[in-house]
């Protein structure tokens, strides 16, 4: 599966302690991870962190699997994080939902919590931005975060007149003139932050090339 999937939490938004309540967080992480955190992270990652990055990985997995199948609905609890590492600057871990597995990849630093999910252990072919605004209203944060995509795309395309539409599925697509790229994209935002992850491999650069 090709596709795209993320999430952003900003911290300065979240409330520590009833993310640390028993009653809030058991209904984003099971047992199992619980007891993950505690034998791998409990010295490493605040708890209320690590509870909200389960949140943006399951977020992120959710997104990506719901191209695949729209009767697909959120549930934090019936997703499981099976591994969970800390590579370089990024938590790397698996999640599973259902009968599918997907990969995933986070970042954490002082503003946000950011994850992406991929369908293979390779996010090579993923682009992806943060960006901090001055609002945290919904209309200024869809136009902040296609505006900040456009510009990359604008570097990769240089030739193409893009434009952000919306799928009738809710998820936002890349069109060049009347027709739809096959680059999948995601959109997330949360308080003041916005970011953006999409997929763009080779198959996606010849597709592009025979639409154009």
């Amino acid at each position: 599966m090709t596709g795209a999937g993320n999430d952003l939490v900003a911290l300065a938004a979240i409330d520590v302690a009833r993310t640390r309540q028993p009653e809030f967080y058991s209904r984003i992480i099971i047992p199992a991870e619980k007891e993950l955190y505690a034998s791998c992270f409990s010295d490493t990652l605040p708890f209320e962190h690590f509870v909200w990055l389960a949140w943006s990985v399951k977020e992120s997995a959710y997104k990506f699997l719901k191209r695949f199948d729209v009767r697909l609905v959120f549930s934090p609890s019936l997703r499981e994080i099976t591994e969970l590492r800390l590579n370089g600057g990024y938590f790397e871990g698996r999640v599973r939902s259902q009968e599918h597995a997907l990969y995933s990849r986070t970042i954490i630093n002082s503003d946000c919590i950011f994850s992406m999910a991929n369908s293979a252990d390779d996010f090579s072919a993923f682009h992806c931005k943060i960006k901090q605004i001055n609002s945290s209203g919904p209309e200024d944060q869809s136009i902040a975060v296609r505006e900040l995509l456009l510009v990359k795309l604008a570097d990769i395309f240089p030739e193409s007149v893009l434009h952000i539409a919306k799928n009738p599925n809710g998820w936002p697509i890349v069109m060049c003139n009347d027709e739809e790229l096959p680059v999948p994209v995601s959109f997330t935002h949360h308080h003041c932050f916005v970011a953006y992850t999409f997929q763009l491999n080779s198959t996606s650069w010849k597709a592009h090339a025979e639409i154009l």
